[in-house]
This record gives structure tokens, sequence and C-alpha cells, in this order.
């Protein structure tokens, strides 16, 4: 259509020198020839603007973002990038010149290979994995006009917590096969123990079932409650407590268990403590799993310790037992989600608690903190604002 144009424009023009047509015929189509121009230029001023609003913006935050990006031509120059670029790929700090390679900025093979295969083989779109002993990448590229963006994520984290989903559900399938095959040994043992009409190991039997039905409900209510987490269900309760009474309920419920292990169970309330607001559901849930790995990891004739004190702006509960502790290295680790210690804290235990624990204090704008060594103990420090 242009060149159409541009022809009939030609020809006008002939004819304005020439003087061989009216003025009449000739300006009404140099003016629309001269609209169209005039159209077009605006097109293409448009263009340019935006590109120069979208170049400005990719300016302004490039260095924010959390992926790294490059721009190559296609002789693998780097025409741009941004700082993340450097440190995923642990590069000394480059300065941009129009004679910076791909490889002034990595060396590593399968990067410099991807992104020229991207150009030779004409790839509009592509996506390479790359592994690194510490690191993970996924690595994007898309041809746009003469050019070739790379961008490049670091998913460690993603894939970390892929496999320690995994784990958890390998574990907590165990788990529940657990109680369940002895629930199943101890009903037969049961049924046997009837037909000889004793009542000693009725009661034994008994006893050994309710057990096992109180571990399915836990490993069932910690499900639940991770669900409830993720999917943001959780729900809260507001309300005024004495925090003593909470206290005495939680001594109460794990009487058998510390009688069972000769653990004593010792507790100071500072006097005149206020009530405090809390959803007392969550934070006895929070509490019961902190006595419960308590009891679980302290040896026989041991003790536990729990302190509730308060100043001006918050409540302050301490809980410590003299069992076995944790590792320096586990321990910035053991409110993460799934997350298992090495050794013996880690059997029978699912690697969810401790982080429903420090999500319900979460939820209460509180802070939980924990201290331990091998073989002294864990020491578990709680802070509550008053509302």
């Amino acid at each position: 259509m242009i060149r159409i144009k541009i022809q009939s424009f030609k020809i006008i023009l002939s004819d304005i020198l020439n003087q061989n047509n009216s003025n009449e015929k000739i300006v009404p189509e140099f003016y629309g020839f001269k609209n169209l121009i005039t159209h077009k230029i605006n097109d293409i001023k448009d263009e340019i603007d935006y590109s120069k609003s979208v170049l400005e913006l990719y300016e302004s935050s490039k260095n924010s973002l959390d992926d790294g990006i490059m721009f190559l031509d296609f002789d693998m120059n780097i025409l741009n990038f941004n700082n993340k670029l450097i440190s995923l790929l642990d590069s000394s700090e480059l300065s941009l010149s129009k004679d910076n390679k791909i490889t002034d900025i990595t060396k590593n093979l399968d990067i410099i290979e991807f992104c020229s295969e991207s150009v030779s083989k004409n790839q509009n779109e592509k996506i390479i994995e790359l592994s690194f002993p510490t690191r993970h990448y996924n690595i994007k590229s898309k041809l746009i006009n003469q050019y070739l963006l790379v961008v490049i994520k670091d998913v460690t984290d993603i894939i970390s917590l892929d496999k320690t989903r995994k784990e958890f559900f390998a574990n907590t399938s165990h788990e529940l096969k657990t109680p369940i095959t002895s629930m199943k040994l101890n009903i037969e043992a049961l049924q046997n123990s009837k037909l000889k009409r004793n009542d000693f190991d009725f009661e034994f039997f008994l006893e050994k079932i309710k057990q096992d039905s109180n571990r399915l409900e836990k490993i069932s209510k910690e499900i639940i409650d991770v669900h409830a987490i993720e999917s943001g269900q959780l729900k809260v309760n507001f309300e005024d407590i004495q925090i003593s009474d909470l206290i005495n309920e939680l001594k109460e419920e794990f009487s058998s268990i510390l009688d069972a292990k000769k653990i004593k169970f010792e507790y100071s309330i500072q006097k005149k403590i206020p009530r405090i607001k809390i959803d007392k559901s969550m934070f006895k849930t929070a509490l019961e799993n902190l006595i419960s790995n308590a009891i679980r990891y302290s040896n026989k004739d041991s003790k536990i310790e729990l302190i509730c004190i308060y100043d001006d702006e918050n409540f302050y509960l301490n809980l410590r037992d003299y069992g076995i502790g944790i590792s320096d290295k586990d321990l910035p680790h053991i409110f993460e989600r799934f997350y298992r210690v090495d050794g013996l804290r880690s059997e029978r235990h699912s690697g969810i608690g401790l982080s429903i624990v420090k999500q319900i204090i979460d939820v209460h704008n509180g802070n939980i903190t924990a201290e331990s060594s091998i073989n002294e103990g864990l020491l578990i420090k709680i802070k509550i604002p008053f509302i």
C-alpha cells in the first residue's frame, strides 16, 4: 500500500512540476498521501516511545529482580545484564562494553552451548535445568527479533522443598503404618486373652491399643494442621485466658506418660500474671507439641521445667528439658516445615510438629527461639505480646 502511494506521490509531484494538471485534481491526492505518511510516522513514534518506556522500566528494575537476566546478539556478544546474573553465576564484576562475550561472564560450557544452540537452531523458546553441587538452576531463552533473552532462575529452594515434601509423605506413611500394625496385633492378642479369661493381659493390650489410637490421632491432626496452614484456612479465635489454668490442663494430660518415664514436670508462674489474649486451642496445640517432644527425648528420671513470666509489654514462656539435645548443625532448621534432624531425634518423627508450633506463635505476633547442645537438653523460648 505504501509503495503504491509512493508511486502515486511521484506522479503527482511530476504533474505539479510539469503543470499538466489542475490544482483541484492534484491537491486532494497529495494531502491524502501526506496524511497517510503522517499517520505512519506517528505510529512509529508511538512504538519508539513504548520501547523507550519498556527499556526505562527494565533498566530501573533489572537489579531488583530475583532472576538473572542477560541480552545477547547472535554473535554471543553481551548487550545487557543485571547484578543478579553476576551473583548466580558467581562471576567477578563485569563492566559492560561492546567487546564482552558470553565467555566473559561464565565459563560453564552447558550455559554457553545452550545459548549458542538457541540461536543456531533458531529455537524460539528453550528451557534446561542445571544442577551444581549446592545449587539448581532453571534456564530459559527466548528469541526477540535479532536478540536472545536469557533468564536464569535459582530453583534450589523449590527442589529442596519438593524433596522434603516427598520425605514427609514417606515418613508419615510409615508412621501411620506402624500404629495400625501394632493395633492389629494387639487386637488379636486381646481376643486370645479374652478366650483365656486373663484379665491382666486384657487390660495390658487395651492400654496398648489406646496408645496407638492416640498416636494415630496426633499424626492425623498434624496433617490437618499443615493443610490448614498451607491453604490459608487457619482461623484464629482470640480469648482472654489465665495461663495457669492451661498449664494445669497440660500437666494433667501428660501425667500418665510422665509417671511412666519417671520424669518430673516442674513449672513456675510469676505472681499476678495478667490474663493473655490468645487462641486457646491453637496455643494448647503448640504447647502439646513442645511438651510431647520434651518427654520423647528426655531420659528416665530426668525433669522438664516450664517458666512463665511477664513485663509491661510481653508474656514469656520458657520450656527446658534435659534430654539428648540438638546439634549446632540442625538447631537453626528445627522450625522449618518437614525438616528432620539427624540421629535419634529423627526416629518416629514426621518433621512438621515444630513448624506448626512456629506458625501458631507467628499468628499471635510472637517469637520462638531454641537453644541446645548435644546431650544437654533443649530450651524453647516463646514471647507473646500483650494485646
